[in-house]
C-alpha cells in the first residue's frame, strides 16, 4: 500500500475535478485494502472516502483533511475462474476488464457493461447498468469490510445485498467496502461467446459515439425518472411522449431527453457544461470546479420541479 500526502485530487479522479487530499491510501489489492483500513482505524481521521476511479464522484474544491482509500487495479491479476460460470475478482478491478476475462474463459452475461469506466466493486455498490442489463442480474456474492469493524471480513449473499435501481446496502451502509466480488454467468458456446463479443462491441461504439469522452466527465449525473408516480406527472405535462417512455426508455423518462427539452443542452457555468452530444452529462472543459458543476445541477433540478413538481435524483455521488 501507497501512503500520499497532500494529493491533488483533480489529479487522480476521472472528472478531473477537486482539492487538495491530505492522505490518498492506495489499495491495489485485498492485502493493501486490509492495510488501508488499519491506517483509518488507528489514525481515526474526521472524514474517510473511499473510492475507485472516481468516475461517477463530484469531489470537493477545498482542503479534505482526512484519507481517500482509492480501491483500484489495473492489471487483472486478482481474476480467477472459479467454474460453474462463476467468475471472482478484487473490487478494484476495472469492469471493462472482468467483461473481457468472462469472454475469454467462454461466459457471457456482462457484455451490456462495454466500455463503463469503473471499478468491479463500484459497479456492486451502485448497482450499475445499461443497455437493460444491472450488476443485480449477474452478482452472486460479495466480501466486504466495514470502516470501523476491525478489519473483519463479511461475506453477503445476493438477497443480504438489497439491490434496487442504482442502489444497494453497501451504498447506503456508508461505510462498507467491496473487497471482492463473485459473479454467476453463462458458459456458453464460442458462437455465441461471438455473438456477445459483438455485443459488447457495439455498446463500446455507442459509448464513442453518443457519450462525450473527449472531456472529463462524470457519467450520468441524474438516474432516470423511473418512479411511477413521477413517470406519470411528467406524462401529464407531456404527453406526447407515452410512446417513447414505453418503447424506448423501458417505462422511464430520459433525463437526457428532459434537459434537452427545458433548454438546458450547452448550459454553462463556469468551465462546466451540459453536453450537447448527451444531456445528461455535463463536462469539465479544462478546470472546471465541483461549484460550477453543483450549480448547474442545481438549475436543472428546479426547472424540473418548476415544470412536474418534483426533484430529480442524482445519480453521481456528491462530496460535501
Amino acid at each position: 500500500m501507497r501512503i500520499l500526502r497532500d494529493v491533488a485530487a483533480s489529479e487522480i479522479l476521472y472528472y478531473r475535478i477537486g482539492g487538495t487530499v491530505r492522505y490518498l491510501l492506495e489499495a491495489r489489492d485485498r492485502e493493501d485494502l486490509c492495510r488501508a483500513i488499519e491506517f483509518v482505524e488507528q489514525q481515526r481521521p474526521d472524514r474517510v472516502l473511499v473510492v475507485g476511479l472516481g468516475s461517477n464522484l463530484i469531489f470537493p474544491d477545498g482542503y479534505f483533511d482526512g484519507v481517500v482509500i482509492q480501491v483500484a487495479r489495473a492489471d487483472g491479476g486478482s481474476l480467477r475462474h472459479l467454474g460453474d460460470g462463476r467468475v471472482q475478482a478484487y473490487g478494484g478491478e476495472v469492469l471493462d476488464r472482468v467483461v473481457r476475462f468472462a469472454f475469454d474463459a467462454g461466459l457471457v452475461g456482462l457484455e451490456w457493461a462495454g466500455g463503463l469506466p469503473g471499478t468491479l466493486g463500484a459497479g456492486v455498490r451502485g448497482n450499475v447498468g445499461a443497455f437493460g442489463g444491472e450488476m443485480t442480474d449477474c452478482l452472486e456474492r460479495a466480501e466486504v469490510v466495514a470502516i470501523g469493524d476491525g478489519g473483519v471480513v463479511r461475506e453477503l449473499a445476493h438477497d443480504a445485498l438489497q439491490f434496487s435501481y442504482r442502489d444497494s446496502l453497501i451504498k447506503r451502509a456508508g461505510n462498507l467496502i467491496v473487497l471482492s466480488a463473485t459473479l454467476a454467468l453463462e458458459p456458453a458456446s464460442p458462437e455465441r461467446v461471438a455473438e456477445a463479443r459483438r455485443t459488447y462491441a457495439a455498446n463500446v461504439n455507442y459509448r464513442l459515439s453518443r457519450h462525450p469522452i473527449e472531456f472529463p466527465n462524470c457519467g450520468s449525473v441524474f438516474k432516470n425518472i423511473h418512479r411511477r408516480e413521477q413517470v406519470e406527472r411528467v406524462l401529464t405535462v407531456w404527453p406526447d411522449i407515452e410512446a417513447r417512455v414505453r418503447d424506448d426508455w423501458h417505462g422511464k423518462v430520459s433525463m437526457g431527453y428532459v434537459i434537452n427539452r427545458l433548454g438546458f443542452a450547452g448550459y454553462q457555468v463556469g468551465q462546466a457544461r451540459v453536453s450537447e452530444k448527451h444531456n445528461n452529462f455535463i463536462v469539465n472543459l479544462g478546470g472546471a470546479r465541483a461549484a460550477d458543476v453543483r450549480a448547474i445541477i442545481a438549475r436543472i433540478q428546479e426547472a424540473v420541479h418548476a415544470t412536474f413538481g418534483f426533484v430529480p435524483e442524482v445519480e453521481i455521488e456528491i462530496v460535501a
